[in-house]
Order: C-alpha cells, then structure tokens, then sequence
C-alpha cells in the first residue's frame, strides 16, 4: 500500500489549517494525535495480526514527508512515537507489549523518546542516566535533556547505564504515571519545532518493574543501532526533505504573487529565479535521495545503511540553504512574518543540532563505506 498520497490529503485537512499556530505556540498538537489515531496512522508499526497497519521502514517514511510538508513539528513528533513502538514491537517482553500494542490500537496513545542529555551531547548512547536492580525493581536517576512530546506521549524510552562498562548500558520504556518523573516545561525555549515541546525530564529514584526493561541485558547500545538509528535517521531525512518542499512551494507562491508597481513580477527578476532553482534543487535532491534510502532498507540493500545516513545529510544540509534562501526571496515580508518563511527557516536550522550531528554522520558514512563499526 502507497501512504504519501493519503498522508498528503491528511496533511492538507488537518494539519495545514493550523500549522502557522504550531510554530508560535509552545503546544503540542494534541487535537492532531486525535485525528492521527481515527485514521490509524499510530498502529502503522504494528502487525496486521495484533490490529496494526503491518507497514515498514518506506511507509513510515513517506508518511513523515508527507506530514513534514506542512508541518515539521508534526513530522517529527510523529516520527518519534513509530520509532519508540519500534522497541517495544521488536525488544520487548511479550507482557509488556501486548499491553502498549492494545493500548495504542484501541485507545490512540503514543510513545516518544527520551535520549538525549546535557553530558553526552551528540553521543547519547552512552548516558550518564543510571538505572539500578532492586529485589525485582529498577531504579532510575538522572535526567534527559530535550524530550520530544513531553508530558503528553504515555510512554518514554530512555537509555540508562546498568553496568561499569561505557556500553553497559539498557532501554526502558517509561509510563509518564511513574513515581519519581518529573518534566520541567518552562525550560523548553526552541528557535524552531515550537510544538514539540522538547524539554527536560527528571528521573528520582524512579521505580519501574523488570517487565519495562526492553532487550537482553546490557543490550542498549545494539538496540539503538539496530531498532532506532535506522527509522530515526531515515525519519529525519524524511522530515527535513518536506520542510524543504515547503520552503519550495512557499517561495514560488510569493515570487509569483509579488508584483510591483509598474506590473511586473518578483518571479521576474533573474537572481529570484536562481534561488527558486536552487531551493527547488534542494528539494528534489533531498526527497530523491530519502525516498531511495527508504526503499534500499525495504529492499535489505547491503548499502541500506549508507544511503540512510547520506539521506539524512542532504536533506539536513539541504534544508538550511533552502531556509536561507527562502527568507532571500520573501524579503521584508519574511521579515516581517508575512509568510511563513522565517518559521520555515528556524525549523530548519533546528536539524543541524539533532543527535546524531552532520559531522558524526559523515564519520559514521565514512565507517560504513570502509567497513568499520559505527559508532
């Protein structure tokens, strides 16, 4: 089954009416979620045997694109909750999923990830968060830095140190009911992705049964190579590529609607038209290159994996040109807000400082290409 096309006219309905109010207000878009559950699109993970969509790595990209088109935020946002299901589905106890499948099919609730820290910069797989056995309980300390979907996804996945090695290190999947967790909304000020309500999470003596444990132990770092890098990558590549779209479709729309007083067109003159070709470029390059990776990873591609990284690099290097562009083209009234350029633009530049960072990526392209292990 072919999603974009569907995802395109969801998009088009709900999402394009309010995505200028996504990227001013720090809100999630929860009446979205509400629309994204009666269309089925958060089981799109899940087998068609347990009442899921049965979809793979290329569905899951197409649909962000076609999301991110008119909305990166809600891209992104989406991207998150099929890769923190993507755990679950593939890493965990048969308990334990069986209760998320259930409730994410029949009650729409979402999951997100929570990685990243102020202490391992772009090298979250090597937290500082700890988690400790207890008797048959697990408890959590420590803290994530940027949490996409806080306080309204039900669950989180967070990586935490079990071990004295580096890697020793497992996955959780967090109820945001636990005792002990605590989000810091007020510290969430993004330039871009407004609505993702990335802020902090505080982890205090946490207790969490072993049945919330994913994977074999000490098995997170293989968990974040094999079950999240991929659909995350792949779900950046996919979201930076639509951003790059808009911005597109953005600039074309003002150079052409833009006349001056003697009659004559903005799409007139020769240096607009460059950067209309180049955004454009960008763009085409971008969906290109994400759409092919998506489909090397569905085929079992032997070089899957570096045309995944190399999506994600061209669509990120992609997009911020396109966004520098684009406020060119738009002018004062990009300036000025008039147009949604701006917005457009510091969603794009909020790619560069995603974990994995551009020139992580290279190096790991690099290792791939060579035969080396990453990271």
């Amino acid at each position: 089954m072919e999603y974009y096309n569907g995802a395109k006219e969801f998009a088009e309905k709900h999402i394009a009416p309010v995505a200028r109010e996504l990227s001013e207000k720090v809100e999630f878009p929860a009446g979205i979620y509400d629309e994204l559950k009666k269309e089925g699109y958060l089981k799109l993970l899940i087998p068609k045997e347990m009442g899921g969509l049965g979809g793979d790595i290329y569905d899951h990209s197409e649909i962000i694109r076609a999301f991110s088109e008119k909305s990166a935020t809600v891209g992104l946002t989406y991207m998150m909750h099929n890769v923190a299901l993507n755990i679950v589905l593939n890493a965990g106890k048969e308990e334990l999923k069986q209760k998320i499948v259930k409730e994410v099919v029949e009650e729409g609730k979402t999951l997100a990830l929570a990685y990243s820290e102020s202490g391992s910069g772009v090298s979250f797989y090597y937290p500082e968060t700890t988690a400790e056995k207890k008797g048959d309980k697990w408890l959590l300390n420590g803290s994530k830095s940027m949490v996409t979907s806080a306080e309204y996804a039900s669950y989180y996945m967070v990586i935490a140190k079990t071990g004295e090695g580096r890697a020793d290190t497992d996955n959780f999947c967090v109820p945001i009911e636990s005792e002990g967790l605590e989000f810091k909304m007020e510290r969430w000020n993004g330039i871009g992705l407004r609505g993702n309500v990335s802020c902090p999470m505080y982890m205090d003596n946490m207790e969490l049964d072993e049945m919330y444990r994913t994977g074999d132990n000490n098995s997170g770092m293989e968990q974040i190579l094999t079950l999240v890098a991929p659909l995350f990558i792949q779900g950046l590549a996919s979201v930076y590529s639509g951003l790059n779209v808009a911005i597109s479709n953005e600039a074309i729309m003002h150079a052409t609607d833009r006349t001056f007083p003697d009659g004559s067109k903005l799409s007139e003159v020769d240096t607009i038209k460059l950067h209309l070709s180049t955004i454009y470029n960008n763009a085409f390059a971008g969906v290109s290159a994400t759409r092919e990776a998506a489909l090397a990873a569905r085929r079992g591609d032997e070089d899957a994996l570096a045309k995944i990284l190399s999506a994600r690099v061209i669509a990120i290097e992609n997009v911020t040109e396109s966004g520098k562009l684009g406020m060119q083209v738009g002018g004062g009234r990009a300036y000025s807000q008039f147009r949604d350029f701006a917005h457009y633009f510091a969603d794009a530049l909020a790619g560069q400082v995603m974990a994995p960072s551009l020139d992580i990526l290279h190096q790991w392209i690099g290792s791939v290409l060579t035969g080396q292990m990453i990271p």
